[in-house]
């Protein structure tokens, strides 16, 4: 039920609940209420992996940092030799080791314990199923645009018909909001860096006009009063001691707590009293046994399913004199499965209100927490789906009614089917999808046996990446992220050893650190999913050097050679870009080259091939009188 259009909000009033109607016999709320079909129906031959935490953990010989001249006494995250021991040509060999898929970070050290080592690489990743802080979500709101008023519309509240039909599935947020814990003498030539040529379908970039119908709706004032209810702990504080025994309580506590305040924060209150006080229900979501509840009933049971989050936000939204709505449709979510050709029904609901006179959007249910990967519920705070600008909330969320899309030109299902399939991160951090635009499918570029996504993200952002065939784990030593100067993109290199099906993503974080820090608490999101397939005529791909974290935090890139199995005895050149070096070395099966003084970054030495394996080195200029160094990359020989 949804009040008069032109309801006024009053700061200060007595509590008034209204209680949406009973589902009639032509309300079919949600799948498995009056209806053989169940929520799990949809996940039959497919199901999405929830966590990372499922995966399996890769071996790999992480090196992070060398000390050349000190004796074999072991620090934190450092090998060391003496100068005898440096001299031998008998160096110890660094020795693999494997990392438990449970436990982050613990120290790890060889049988020998000739290495203590804190930090990974950066492609060799551990989950934390933790993307916000303390539910804070940053950079939200949208950048203005310069779209004028004229192209605004007026929207109106659609009065419910008797004979309209609500008939959906509910369908949870999936847990892939997974953050991930780091991980010759001649004068040097600038290879060019591999360009892929594309043969996708070619689409224009106003394909998709993705402008509010509103522009005004996200100013500056209403995102810093945003951010401010959402920062606020007292809010949280006093909704955490809360003893309602009804909604009625709730209600006037809400009406109390935010009396002299502005409406932003009090639908704040509302959503996260929602999110603290309603789990849920993973039970009724498999088995299919959903049924349509009051908020009454809601509130009793504190269990249910989306419908039941939409239901109870809406009915304490109206008591505290905020209009709102709970609406319906399609949400790429737990059941969803990029290439799939459709939606056969409805599977979600969330809401829209008003406030100050503009719609806003709203997912309690996704904004409460997700799946963990033993499909149970794990509650999160997610404040990034309180108040969501329209054109980042339609690439997961496609309502039934197209006006809810809040949009100037809606779009349609099969624009919302192929929209790439982003996580809040990708917002968050300002990211920028320049090839596969408009699409959540990546191209195979069978002449070089390789995918190529490009990312445009702010100078203080970097990305990881991983590659995982359908149905089983990660695959290791397949995908390469680095920075390509030139073009002022990330390259995202993909390697698939096999042909099939695969899934693709890519993580960023905000580097708030400096290049040195050993800081492990600045994590790694999900941000880009894509989809892969791979032809079966496709020959054995080969695999891409291993990268340590500093790679990908000092923005480096390797020109040659991209394979990361090279084989003994042949000559090679390796080449490849590491900003604001001061030095690099290599070491081969142990043995030291001579240090190469960079300039401008370019590290380019012609070497013949050990029998064991190669790591780069590398010294910054505020350790060049240093002995130590830090690890960049890793071959493997044949």
């Amino acid at each position: 039920m949804v009040g008069d259009p032109n309801l006024k909000a009053r700061t200060e009033t007595n509590s008034t609940l209204v209680t949406p109607l009973l589902a009639t016999k032509n309300e079919q709320l949600e799948s498995g209420y009056g209806s053989t079909n169940s929520a799990s129906d949809d996940l039959s031959g497919y199901r999405r992996t929830n966590t990372a935490k499922s995966r399996k953990q890769p071996h790999h010989t992480p090196i992070p940092m060398v000390d050349i001249n000190r004796s074999k006494n072991i620090l934190h995250g450092t090998y060391q030799c003496d100068s005898t021991e440096r001299n031998n040509t008998k160096q110890q060999q660094l020795q693999p080791f494997n990392l438990d898929p449970i436990n982050n970070y613990h120290r790890l050290k060889t049988a020998n314990s000739q290495i203590s080592i804190d930090a990974t690489p950066f492609q060799k990743f551990i989950p934390n199923n933790k993307i916000y802080n303390n539910g804070n979500s940053k950079k939200l709101c949208s950048k203005p645009t310069n779209t004028s008023t004229e192209h605004s519309r007026k929207l109106h509240t659609p009065v419910k018909k008797d004979n309209d039909i609500v008939n959906y599935s509910d369908d949870w947020d999936s847990d892939y909001s997974d953050d991930w814990e780091s991980e010759a003498d001649e004068k040097p030539k600038i290879t060019t860096a591999i360009k892929l040529p594309s043969k996708e379908p070619k689409i224009p970039d106003n394909s998709l006009n993705l402008i509010p119908s509103d522009p005004t709706a996200f100013e500056a004032s209403f995102c810093r009063k945003r951010q401010a209810a959402i920062d606020n702990m007292s809010y949280r504080q006093a909704v955490d001691s809360w003893k309602a025994k009804g909604l009625h309580d709730v209600a006037k506590l809400i009406n109390e707590l935010s009396s002299g305040k502005n409406l932003i924060d009090r639908a704040w209150i509302v959503f996260y009293w929602v999110s603290q006080n309603i789990e849920y229900d993973v039970e009724a979501y498999f088995s299919g046994n959903i049924h349509h509840q009051t908020a009454a009933d809601i509130f009793a049971s504190r269990k249910g399913v989306c419908d039941a989050f939409g239901t109870i936000f809406e009915t304490l939204c109206t008591a505290v004199q905020i209009e709102c709505k709970k609406i319906s449709g399609y949400a790429k979510g737990y059941s969803f499965k990029m290439g799939q050709k459709s939606f056969t029904r409805t599977n979600h609901a969330w809401n829209v209100l008003r406030l100050e006179g503009h719609w806003y959007l709203v997912d309690s249910t996704w904004g409460a927490g997700h799946l963990d990967s033993n499909n149970q519920n794990q509650k999160e705070l997610n404040s990034f789906y309180f108040l969501v600008p329209p054109e980042q909330m339609i690439y997961r969320h496609l309502p039934e009614d197209s006006q809810w899309q809040l949009l100037i030109s809606s779009i349609s299902m099969d624009d919302f089917i192929h929209m790439p399939y982003v996580h809040p991160a990708f917002f968050e951090h300002n990211l920028d999808i320049v090839s596969p635009r408009h699409s959540n499918t990546a191209f195979f570029n069978l002449n070089h046996g390789l995918s190529e996504v490009l990312v445009r993200a702010p100078s203080d952002v970097t990305l990881m990446g991983d590659i995982k065939e359908s149905g089983s784990g990660k695959i290791e030593t397949s995908s390469l992220i680095q920075y390509d100067t030139d073009r002022q993109l990330w390259q995202c290199l993909f390697a698939p050893k096999r042909s099939g099906s695969h899934t693709l993503t890519i993580f960023t974080r905000r580097e708030i650190e400096t290049i040195k820090s050993k800081n492990t608490e600045n994590k790694y999101s999900c941000a880009i999913e894509f989809s892969l397939h791979v032809p079966s005529d496709v020959v054995k791909i080969k695999p891409f050097p291993l990268t340590y974290g500093l790679y990908t935090q000092c923005k480096c890139q390797i020109f040659e050679p991209l394979d990361g199995a090279l084989k003994s005895g042949s000559i090679t050149t390796i080449h490849c870009r590491i900003p604001n070096a001061y030095c690099a070395r290599l070491q081969l099966d142990g043995k030291w080259l001579s240090e190469d003084i960079l300039k401008d970054g370019i590290f380019k030495r012609q070497i013949t091939i050990p029998q064991r394996e190669i790591t780069m080195y590398v010294k910054f200029p505020d350790k060049k009188n240093s002995s130590s160094y830090n690890g960049l990359f890793h071959y493997s020989i044949k």
